[in-house]
This record gives structure tokens, sequence and C-alpha cells, in this order.
């Protein structure tokens, strides 16, 4: 029995005991031989068990009777099918509750070799450390490391993946679930629901099922993991969680749990909890969807483009930046909506040192007014302003640190831009003109200007600016010229692509995706990430089929039905996003319309969606959105989990921003200019980048 041969009878039970030799083979992937020979040992299989067999009819069709019998052998079967085919994954579980394992008992219950179980360790080993988890050697065999709630996270995940009750027809996820319950979480879950759903009244939350789900699970990991002796040490953010009402009510009613299961759980524990109540309370009765991060997301970027526009400097790149913005407004929101104050006031000495990035922080943050409906009070704005603050000190060093060249190029643009990307691939410099010789003169020799260079053999002019001649494509003689004058080398950095490179000159790679992990953990910051992942681009998603232009309308209603019936259209979502989306803007107003005639809808992460996608839809004239916001012009998107879209919209976003791309949109009677220019740009964005 295997997994090509559960397969196949899962597909018969589907067909209702008729297919066929090709339908079969598209399902396992398998040719038609291998797939005779597999219904010739089922039929065996059968045989020995007193089922009918399977009939081998003309033309290579196959028919069943009975499928129920079918079913019953199956589940019958099912462990051996299971441990033959996931043994990997069994291994992983028994590490992540046991937190300890021993070589010899794994090779005596799975009938491996030592060989064998090694090699299946070292594909568990990649997943614990890509979830910052580890094994190493001990008394018993291989024990389990890593902090508490990275390890509670992992066993999280799989629950939740195996778990799902939506799923629960899929025999293998079914079989792992109560494989974990039954072997190492086998507690009283009824009084985890019981007390889940007193935690839920009291807060007048209503949440999802899956949410629901998600809060069961980990109150029996926690249950678990504090009677094995096993607490969380450390946790962010105490002070905010503090304050919040689902601490506030999971305080009072913790010793229900304590007195149900016998366990202490420390004020620690408590806050991780609210911090879980906290994002599972997506569809609280009371409160606001600024919970939702993907909200914060989009809210992020537009504050950041506004202050890129107030302050004149660019940090939508500033990842740190982002990131750090992500992570404080959530409970800044919070605070701001309940009333809660910061107990240190930093705003009275910010505002004297920093007038101006005060100000122009609280305007660019005019967009969490409107979302909220509530300003921000002083000292939440200082504290944000402190990001900026910080983001632009970065900005200001790499400046610093980047040399400022003069290139004279005596053999047309075109050489002159081929050996500007040679110097800017391998140098961090700031190339500030490319000129023919005979403007020299035009040169303003008042700015900072280190070093002047040049494809010309000399050139005669009295400055003190050092000169250094090499030629249009680089040797290493011109290489180590450059060298003699400091140009920093972005870093002294080494290329993972030349690296990976190498190798494979060398050797045959059997997991490019793990050797550039252990790569970047051995190199630590001494390489350029030049293979990094990034999300989809935005000409991955807008396609001449996901535009629609001069689209007539009456209604903001009307102009988000068009756009969301393309989404339909384009097979991204159901029906009822498109009603998600209007559902979103009649209850939190406009927050959606990010600038002047522009507007991004979008529903939620849910079970609408099938795939990622984009609709680029503009009206023949504009629509008033509520607040009296006029729109014309509307970028809807969905998303899975993943979020590969993020990168897309926030492209979508500088071309509006940069390179007036709602009025090539409104100039364009076909797909064809829009498309081109989003090609266009991407093209000179990766050109720079280099």
């Amino acid at each position: 029995m295997n997994k090509r041969v559960y397969e196949i009878l899962k597909f018969l039970v589907e067909e209702n005991g008729m297919t066929n030799l090709k339908e079969i083979s598209i399902v396992t992937k398998a040719n038609e031989r291998t797939i005779r020979y597999d219904i010739d040992k089922i039929n065996e299989f059968f045989k020995v068990q007193g089922i009918s067999l399977i009939q081998k009819q003309s033309k290579g069709e196959f028919f069943h009777e009975n499928t129920e019998e079918i079913n019953i052998f199956i589940k019958s079967n099912f462990k051996e099918i299971f441990f033959n085919e996931h043994r990997q994954l069994i291994i992983l579980i028994k590490i992540l509750f046991q937190g300890e394992i021993c070589i010899p008992e794994l090779c005596k219950e799975f009938d491996l070799t030592r060989t064998t179980i090694k090699t299946e360790l070292a594909e568990i080993k990649k997943i614990l450390n890509e979830n910052s988890l580890k094994l190493e050697v001990s008394n018993v065999g291989l024990k389990l490391i890593g902090e508490e709630q990275n390890l509670r996270n992992l066993q999280l995940k799989l629950i939740n993946e195996y778990g799902n009750t939506i799923l629960e027809k899929d025999l293998k996820r079914k079989y792992i679930y109560n494989f974990i319950k039954e072997k190492y979480l086998n507690i009283n879950i009824q009084e985890i629901e019981k007390f889940v759903n007193y935690i839920v009244k009291q807060l007048n939350t209503v949440i999802t099922d899956e949410t629901y789900f998600i809060l069961l699970n980990y109150i029996l990991i926690m249950i678990k993991r504090i009677q094995s002796g096993n607490d969380i040490k450390n946790s962010n953010n105490i002070n905010f969680y503090e304050y919040t009402k689902e601490y506030e009510v999971l305080k009072k009613n913790i010793s229900l749990i304590e007195i149900n299961f016998n366990i202490d759980i420390s004020n620690l524990e408590l806050i991780k909890l609210t911090d879980y109540f906290l994002g599972c309370t997506n569809f609280s009765l009371s409160n606001l969807a600024y919970k939702e991060w993907l909200e914060i997301e989009i809210l992020v970027k537009k504050i950041v483009l506004q202050f890129k526009k107030l302050h004149k400097v660019d940090l939508s790149k500033d990842e740190i930046l982002i990131n750090g913005l992500v992570n404080h407004i959530k409970p800044a929101l919070h605070r701001v909506k309940n009333g809660v104050k910061l107990q240190n006031s930093i705003s009275k000495e910010f505002l004297e040192k920093f007038p101006i990035l005060y100000k122009n922080t609280n305007e660019a943050l005019l967009v969490l007014d409107e979302f909220l409906e509530i300003p921000m009070n002083e000292d939440e704005i200082s504290f944000i302003a402190l990001h900026f603050r910080s983001a632009l000190d970065r900005w200001k060093s790499r400046r610093e640190q980047t040399k400022n060249i003069i290139l004279i190029c005596g053999y047309g643009y075109g050489t002159s831009k081929l050996l500007e990307q040679q110097l800017k691939q391998r140098y961090n410099i700031n190339i500030l003109d490319t000129i023919p010789l005979n403007q020299l003169k035009s040169i303003n020799f008042s700015r900072k200007i280190d070093l002047i260079v040049t494809t010309l053999a000399t050139i005669d002019i009295d400055i003190d600016i050092p000169i250094v001649s090499i030629n249009t494509i680089l040797n290493d003689k011109d290489i180590e010229t450059l060298d003699l004058y400091n140009l920093p080398r972005h870093l002294d950095k080494v290329s993972l692509s030349a690296i990976c490179d190498t190798i494979s000159k060398h050797c045959e790679i059997n997991n490019k995706k793990f050797l550039i992990k252990d790569l970047k953990s051995i190199l630590e910051g001494k390489f350029v990430d030049d293979l990094k992942e990034r999300g989809k681009k935005l000409s991955d998603f807008i396609k001449a089929d996901a535009i629609k232009l001069g689209q007539k309308v009456e209604t903001w209603q009307e102009a988000i039905q068009v756009t969301g019936e393309l989404l339909v259209e384009l097979g991204c979502v159901n029906e009822r996003y498109i009603q998600t989306m209007i559902n979103k803007v009649e209850k939190h107003g406009s927050y959606i319309v990010i600038t002047n005639l522009l507007a991004i809808p979008h529903g939620e992460l849910s079970e609408d969606v099938n795939r990622s996608g984009m609709a680029l839809v503009a009206l023949d004239k504009p629509v008033y959105f509520p607040d009296k916001k006029p729109v014309k012009y509307l970028l809807a998107f969905c998303g899975t989990v993943s979020k590969d879209y993020l990168d897309a919209l926030t492209q979508f976003l500088e071309l509006v921003d940069n390179c007036d791309f709602l009025d090539i949109i409104e100039k364009s009677s076909s797909p064809k200019k829009i498309l081109d220019t989003i090609k266009k740009y991407e093209f000179l964005s990766k050109a720079l980048s280099y």
C-alpha cells in the first residue's frame, strides 16, 4: 500500500466507481502501465478481504459496483498508507510534542535503517531552523532547543493546518489531528470551550469558527506546556496589553482554567493569551476593524507616502521604518480608541527639538484620524515621529557614506550608461552628472565632489578634485585604480548569486532554497542578497483582461460592483466578495480613497478569495464616496494569506505618486499604454536597484 494506491481509490470513490486510465494518470501523475499494475495490486488486496474487484472494461475503462466497500477499505488501511508516505511528518510531531527522540527507537518503529532516519531528520532540521528551533545531542538521543513561544507557534501551526474542521473529511488531516490530540493533548476540551465561550460573551464579541478553533488549540497547548513545566519567559508591549479590556476580563476569570487543570498561570502567560484574544476578535460588535493587519499595512504605506510629500524625503523603501510603524500603530490605535494615555510623555521635548518633523508627522497621520474618527494625541504623534526620526538618520547616514562622482565620457550616451551601471554595481556611489568633455565648464564645483571619473586619457583642468581615467568596460587594473580612492564597495559584501553560480559549476545543488539559507547563516552580514525572493510584480496581476476603461456608473456602490465583477470574471473571488468591499466602506467610510480620484477597494482574507488578484477600472466621470470624496479610478484587490500582492500594491502607489499614472490611464483608449507604462517602470526600477 502506498500513496498512489490511496489516490486511485479515493478518485474512484469520487467518480462514483467509474473512471479510466487517462483520468487516473492525470490525478496521480503516473503512466498508464504503472496504473494497470496498481489496479492489479488493489484487486489482490480486495480478493483477500472479500471485497468486490475493480472491473476492467474496454478502452481503459474501470468500474466498481460498491464504492462504500472501497471507503471502508481505505479507512481500515489508512494508517499503513500514511505511515509509509508521511513518516517525516510523524517524526516532526514526535519531536515537537515529546521534546526528545531516540534514533534507535525510530528505526524500530518505522522498520528503517539508521541512515534513512538520519536523512529524514536532516529535512526536519531545516523545518525547525525555519521556525528558530534546533536539535542538539542529549543523553536520550536528540533534544529540541529553542524559545518556548517559537515551539508553541509551530505546534499551533500544525494543529491549525491538520485540525481545520472544514477539512475533516480529508483522511490525512483527520488522522494527524487525532494522532496529536490522542497522544499528546489528551485533556478535557469541553472545559476549555466553556472558558472561551464565557470570555467571548464577556467581551461582547463575535468571532469566526476559524479563530474560535485557534483559541481552543492555543489554550490546549498552553495548558499542556505549563503542566510539563514550560512557561513563557518574556513578552513585548506588556503595558499595552495590561490596559486592554481583554486582559482585564481574562485576569478576572483565568482561575477557571487554573482550577480545572491544576496549574498556575503567570502574568506573562496571561499577556500572551490576551494577545491571542485581541488578534481573534476581528468581528467584534464594539470595536472597529483596525485590528486587521491588512488595514494597518495599507494605512502605514499611505502615511509614509504622505510624509514623503511633506518632508521631501522618500523613506518608502526603509523596511525597518515600515515594520516599526506597523507594530507600533496597532497598540497606539487601541490606546487612542479606548482613551488610554502613555505614562511617559515626550511631546513637549520633541516639539522643542523637532518642530518641523512633528508637524509633518502630524499631517501625515491625518489618514489615521479619518479611519479612527478620533484625532491622535500629542504623545502618540511624538512617539510615531521618533520612528521617522530614526529613519531619517539612517537615510542621512547612507548619503554621507556615499561618494559623489562626476562621470565624463567621450563615447556617447549609451556607453556612458553602461559604465555608470558597472560602477554602481560595484561601488556605493552617487553619480552627480554624466557629461561629455565639452560640458565640463558647466559643472557646479561648489557642490561636494569626491572624484571625477573619465574614459578619456587626459583632462586639462585646474581643480583640486582627483581625476581617474578608466576603460568603458572595467578591467582588473581599472578596479585596482578605483580602489585607491577608497570608494565604498557596498560594505565589501559578496554576491549570493556569484557564490551559487560558482557552486553549481562544480556540484549539483539538490535544494537551492536551503543552500541559500545556510549561506546566509554562515556569511551573516557579509553578502549582498541579490537572490532575495520578492512578491509578485504589478504586471503579474494587471494584464489586459484586468483593465476596464470608460465605465458608466452613478454611485460609488456601482463603481465597486463593476470593479468586483471584474475580479469575479478573472476567477479571483466569488460574488460575496463584492458585497464585502461595499460593506467595508459603509462601515468605515472613505479610508480606501488613497489620493484624489483614486480608491483601492478590498475585502477580507477569506474563503471568498480563490487566489490573489487585482482589477483596474477607470470611470467615465467621478462618483462621490462618503465625505464627498471624488473617485474616478479604482484598483480592487484580493489576497490569500501569503499576501503576495503587497509588493505589487506598493508599486502601483509609487507609479501614481511618481509617474502621473492616473493621467496615463485617463489618456489611454485601450489597456496597451497602461501595460507598457507598468512594464517600463518595472524595468527601470530593477535596473536602478543594481
